[in-house]
């Protein structure tokens, strides 16, 4: 099964380079989606049209205003959210996200979902599949297709209480004002809830070894190449990005992640 994922602008964050390159370095296909050429790909990554999923006029769906408006990066990221779904229902592959380190090849069953635990309450959409008939498909095309700021699927706090906040105090209500995960972890574990699937969720070591705050410790050399131990352990999320800026601390498992696919940069 192919890779797929999507970014937005003409040039890749140096930690996304090198996860694509380690995506690369699994001999797997990677499709790389965007709007634009990039022009510092990694080595072997397939650039295609992103438009053959999903329109730009999605963007203005998130948010009227956008692109001339504060917090781009929320909008941006919601659009990724509809697009991964988008993917799905187009059988083009599975979903990883750009920073998501690749330590094998990744192919899940295609006759049923595939999410791993991100915590007890919620699974992660950093890696994803779902079959083209699964129901969560058709809750976002309906949302998409329709005219509903809100999604139907959101918990009475952000359905309700917050939209009605933000119209007493003037306030814009936007997908991206409601909350950034609206579709993304939070929004579709609570689908997966609806549809009997959310106990089905992959080891949380298949992606999220460490997450939270814990997430950092890629960056220290005390815990080293701990995530390689574990017999569940395909890939590693790179939420915290922060570190990345800096030049890696050797000893560290990025450090190591970093030296690994430099023939692929």
């Amino acid at each position: 099964m192919d890779i797929c994922t999507f970014w937005y602008g003409p040039r890749l964050r140096e930690v996304d380079r090198v996860c694509l390159a380690s995506m690369v370095m699994t001999g797997q296909r990677v499709k790389l989606y965007a709007f634009e050429e990039i022009e510092n790909l990694p080595k072997s990554i397939e650039l295609h049209d992103a438009s053959t999923i999903l329109g730009k006029e999605y963007f203005q769906r998130i948010d009227p205003d956008f692109p001339d408006i504060k917090g781009k990066g929320r909008v941006i990221g919601q659009f990724s959210d509809l697009f991964r779904v988008t993917l799905m229902k187009k059988q083009q592959g599975l979903w990883l996200d750009t920073d998501m380190y690749m330590m094998k090849q990744f192919h899940p069953a295609t006759d049923k979902p595939y999410l791993a635990r991100e915590n007890y309450f919620r699974l992660g959409v950093s890696a994803m599949y779902l079959p083209p008939d699964n129901p969560v498909i058709k809750e976002f095309d309906d949302y998409m297709q329709g005219t509903e700021i809100v999604p139907p699927w959101l918990g009475f706090r952000r359905r309700v209480l917050r939209p009605a906040w933000f119209r007493m105090t003037g306030q814009k209500v936007t997908p991206a004002t409601i909350g950034i995960t609206t579709f993304a972890n939070d929004g579709i574990s609570r689908l997966a809830k609806k549809y009997s699937f959310f106990n089905d969720g992959a080891p949380k070591e298949n992606f999220y070894y460490w997450t939270a705050r814990d997430a950092l410790r890629i960056f220290d050399p005390a815990y080293g190449l701990e995530p390689l131990n574990h017999p569940d352990f395909i890939g590693f999320h790179i939420h915290k990005k922060a570190p990345t800026n800096l030049p890696p601390v050797e000893g560290s498992f990025y450090h190591w992640a970093v030296n690994r696919v430099a023939d692929y940069l």
